[in-house]
């Protein structure tokens, strides 16, 4: 009922948002709460706690998420420019358009995640996104095939868009990242504590 009702109101703080002022926020808002369940704080009230999400990180989220989207327009364009390229050059460009699209993918399934787990800048995001994702590649893998997974069951069954399709995927992705922020975090802390004793 949780995952129903965070789906619900990530579809309706979409909505409110006109799609294109609302939907980051929003998906921040749910990775917030999703995050909250992850860490063990089952109780904490959803619909207030989204909604101070909502408007705390209206601007940074439709920033991060609109240098996203341009980056994935400008790699749309470039394939369909390789894709109507004949020779090996262009063979060789889209080898390298493949490379970049995996760390393009890679970098926007930790951006969210990152974005709600570390205090950091929005360049730092970035920075962060593709650190840890460049660490851990399978969890890239996974969240890639639980994307398509749900993309797949959503297609087959509409009626699941509305009531558990953005929640459960952020659930899903949310916990993948998360185990690859801890360990990230307790290698950082490990160092810290080796430089400290030779220091």
């Amino acid at each position: 009922m949780r995952l129903c009702f965070l789906n619900l109101l990530w579809i309706f703080f979409t909505i409110i948002g006109i799609g294109f002022i609302g939907l980051f926020p929003a998906t921040v808002a749910m990775f917030t709460i999703v995050r909250h369940w992850i860490k063990g704080d089952t109780d904490l009230p959803i619909f207030q706690t989204f909604w101070k999400s909502f408007k705390e990180t209206l601007l940074k989220a439709n920033i991060l998420g609109y240098i996203s989207v341009i980056g994935g327009v400008v790699l749309y364009l470039d394939y369909a420019l390789v894709k109507n390229t004949n020779g090996p050059f262009s063979m060789i460009m889209m080898l390298l358009l493949v490379t970049v699209s995996f760390y393009y993918f890679m970098v926007t399934f930790f951006l969210f995640p990152v974005f709600v787990h570390f205090d950091v800048k929005l360049r730092e995001c970035f920075k962060y996104a593709f650190i840890i994702g460049a660490s851990y590649p399978l969890r890239t893998l996974y969240m890639a095939f639980a994307v398509f997974v749900i993309y797949y069951v959503t297609v087959s069954y509409p009626v699941i868009f509305l009531f558990f399709s953005g929640s459960v995927l952020s659930l899903l992705m949310m916990r993948f990242t998360y185990v690859a922020f801890e360990k990230a975090e307790a290698k950082n802390n490990k160092n810290n504590l080796a430089e400290s004793v030779q220091a």
